[in-house]
């Protein structure tokens, strides 16, 4: 069967799926997750840290029906900066003890043709918490280079880091943080390749 054959195939699958929820695996290449906390109200610095694994479920007919669950490694952590990064593993996340957060939703609803708000639970430093994150859906469709079915969306949450017991050096280093996310997810199959906590991704043509 030709390239395009196959391509027109998956095309046409996706499309009779359209109403149907579908898993998706989250990509750890095309997935990223920054954050920021003010520092002494002079700037807002960003890190960013990978997903380590993680699933979503998602119909575009129907929000109601979309779940996700995923965990965030810690270790991944990345300011820019050798011993920034070290402080921030060693005491404010403290690392060693708990390498992982981990978010799970609890209910999803839509608030307009392309956003949503995920409403879920944040596990991190061992205290679970609510955290809402407000998402775009951007795209689902066959990528044209992997013939993967893929989506992604944007989201953002913001909440106090010292609901979860991380109190060090406020307020010169804010309570109050900022979350972005970049997730891309493919439907079905075996868990993505994650990218190594020392590795830069590099571009890809055709992704």
């Amino acid at each position: 069967m030709r390239l395009i054959d196959i391509a027109i195939a998956l095309t046409l699958s996706a499309a009779s799926m359209a109403a149907v929820a579908a898993d998706f695996r989250i990509d750890g290449v095309h997935s990223q997750i920054f954050f920021s906390a003010s520092h002494d109200g002079y700037t807002n610095p960003s890190g960013r840290m990978h997903v380590k694994n993680g699933m979503f479920s998602f119909d575009a007919d129907d929000w109601s029906k979309a779940r996700v669950d995923a965990t965030v490694d810690i270790g991944s952590l990345d300011m820019g900066d050798a011993p920034w990064n070290a402080k921030l593993l060693n005491a404010f996340f403290d690392s060693t003890h708990y390498p992982t957060a981990h978010f799970v939703s609890t209910r999803v609803e839509k608030t307009g043709d392309r956003t949503g708000v995920v409403h879920g639970n944040l596990t991190l430093l061992d205290k679970t918490r609510p955290v809402d994150l407000q998402v775009t859906f951007n795209r689902a469709a066959v990528n044209g280079f992997s013939l993967h079915y893929v989506a992604g969306f944007s989201a953002e949450a913001k909440f106090k880091r010292s609901l979860f017991g991380m109190t060090r050096d406020i307020p010169s280093v804010g309570d109050d943080v900022t979350v972005r996310m970049e997730i891309e997810g493919v439907r079905g199959g075996a868990e993505q390749p994650q990218v190594p906590a020392d590795a830069t991704p590099k571009a890809e043509h055709g992704t």
